[in-house]
């Protein structure tokens, strides 16, 4: 069939409308037909419903599409065409109920549509609701998808990448898409594509190398090649900003076990922002903390491989009752990350001293000392002050580094009774499995008598909740209160912060103890007891 032959009223019609469009690199105005709507069909080569089609075969058993007759064909596809975006089919359907169809549409002669996907299924809605026989109004273009298979993708890229601005393309259709015209099939070169589709090369490229951890991932999960999963995971952003990651690794080894960790977290939905939990990973590669979370996390990956072969997985079905079954490697996925991010936390707490006295070294070394001689003498008083300064400091920081070195040897060489190291007043109590662990972020010696502590709230599985009440108040050894109790609201998305005024009697002692109470704990139980030293230079004798 071809539609240029039947030039008929009923069937075909041609227009006075015209559209441009660049074929074979040249421009020329094409005519517009008005064409019934039963002489066209979907084309399921097209990038934007290739994921649907796997769907559609994994769901009937593989039944070819091209057996169907031509209605059932078009009534499967526009079921994906609807499912795609709902709300941007209702919201053309209602301009072409109101204006009619502004903009023409791509065929190709047998009735097959290059561009006009949206339109085509906006009408045929039209047409079962009102029962009157509807036209679509399109390019004919007098060829095949046999012997211009490839004018054919590179016109169909052009349009759908050009002039509709990428408009509701799926990142994930878009990757796969290019990965099968430029890898599988090889219909197009990678500059071809990225002239079509006025893509940078680079772009490309990284599509295509997310298309290949796309299939990697759901070669992973067992359900290989079946792409609405993929679609249905929105996995693209995760898969898209692990390709860098993987060039930071040294050896395939180490790129095989951050594909394994990365692809165990996103098919045990073990987190809920995946922009998050890979930006979390990248702070591990960073960290030093990395060698030991990577550790962790393939030893849970053998026990998810574990199940996996015990429990084969072949489909999406199969897939969501897997990981509801095991939720605890979900659970011990994400407790991992959390472990590691704290330690990782604590890590860089500890190595800042360092950092900044490296750092002022640094500008120290920078001073041109030929300009000494020219500064005046008010000018060489007040540099020799800001020495004598810097040297008092620096005295001061060796007598304490010195100081924390003789008390670790002597407390290491030493057995001390638990009751002298902390207060024997009160109870650990009980946590509930969905109460949340509180974390204060600094636990350094107190310097002064007033100060202010920060706090934030980890949640260590999805099933604990995302805020917390508490009283923190501190001790002495002894039991004592040494400030007033303080109620503390704490929330997953921000940090919390309470001011503290301890008694002068504190300034007497060399140490005390933060206590974390559960709102609900007696007065004898504390969630937690942080020690705190006390280094304050001067002992107040009393209360001003």
């Amino acid at each position: 069939m071809n539609l240029l032959e039947l030039c008929d009223e009923q069937i075909v019609e041609k227009t006075n409308l015209s559209r441009k469009l660049t074929i074979g690199g040249k421009t020329a105005a094409y005519p517009v037909y008005r064409i019934r709507l039963d002489q066209l069909f979907y084309n399921d080569q097209n990038d934007r419903i290739a994921t649907w089609i796997t769907q559609y075969r994994n769901e009937t058993g593989n039944v070819p599409l091209p057996e169907l007759s031509r209605e059932a064909y078009n009534d499967i596809i526009e079921r994906f065409i609807i499912d795609s975006n709902p709300s941007a089919i209702e919201k053309t359907k209602n301009n072409i109920a109101l204006v009619n169809q502004r903009e023409p549409g791509v065929v190709l002669a047998d009735g097959r549509i290059i561009d006009g996907n949206r339109r085509f299924t906006c009408l045929r809605l039209l047409q079962k609701e009102d029962r009157v026989i509807r036209y679509m109004e399109a390019v004919i273009l007098d060829t095949s998808t046999k012997t211009d298979q490839k004018q054919i993708k590179m016109l169909e890229l052009a349009i759908q990448h050009g002039e509709e601005q990428r408009v509701d393309y799926n990142q994930i259709d878009m990757a796969i898409g290019a990965y099968h015209d430029i890898v599988e099939t090889g219909l197009l070169t990678i500059d071809e594509y990225a002239s079509t589709t006025n893509i940078p090369l680079n772009e490309v490229r990284r599509k295509i190398e997310t298309a290949k951890l796309i299939i990697e991932l759901l070669e992973f999960m067992g359900v290989d090649k079946q792409y609405h999963i993929a679609r249905e995971m929105e996995v693209y952003s995760l898969l898209y900003e692990l390709v860098p990651l993987l060039k930071r690794c040294e050896t395939e080894e180490s790129k095989q076990k951050l594909k394994r960790s990365v692809f165990s977290n996103a098919m045990m939905k073990s987190f809920s922002d995946q922009r998050k939990y890979i930006r979390n990973v990248k702070a591990m590669m960073d960290s030093g903390m990395y060698a030991s979370y990577i550790k962790k996390q393939s030893q849970i990956a053998d026990e998810l491989e574990k199940q996996k072969n015990t429990q084969p997985i072949t489909n999406k079905k199969e897939l969501d009752t897997f990981v509801r079954k095991h939720e605890d490697i979900a659970e011990d996925l994400q407790i991992s990350m959390d472990r590691s991010l704290l330690q990782s936390k604590k890590a860089q707490t500890r190595a800042k001293p360092a950092q900044i006295v490296s750092k002022s070294l640094s500008m120290l070394m920078d001073i041109d000392t030929r300009i000494l001689d020219k500064l005046s003498d008010g000018e060489k008083d007040k540099l020799q002050t800001q020495l004598h300064k810097l040297t008092d400091a620096v005295s001061l920081i060796q007598s304490d580094v010195a100081d924390e070195t003789g008390k670790a040897e002597v407390n290491a060489a030493k057995s001390l009774n638990e009751a002298e190291k902390k207060p024997t007043q009160l109870l650990l109590a009980k946590r509930k499995k969905e109460d949340p662990c509180i974390c204060c972020e600094e636990v350094a010696a107190i310097t002064n008598l007033n100060f202010t502590l920060f706090f934030s709230l980890i949640q260590a599985t999805k099933q604990q909740k995302d805020t917390a009440d508490c009283w923190v108040y501190f001790i002495d050894k002894n039991g004592t209160a040494l400030c007033p109790r303080q109620q503390l609201h704490l929330d997953a998305r921000e940090k919390g912060k309470v001011f503290f005024s301890l008694n002068s009697s504190a300034s007497s002692l060399d140490k005390c103890y933060l206590v974390i109470q559960a709102r609900e704990n007696g007065d004898n139980e504390a969630q937690q007891l942080l020690e705190f030293p006390i280094k304050i230079s001067f002992r107040v004798e009393f209360d001003f």
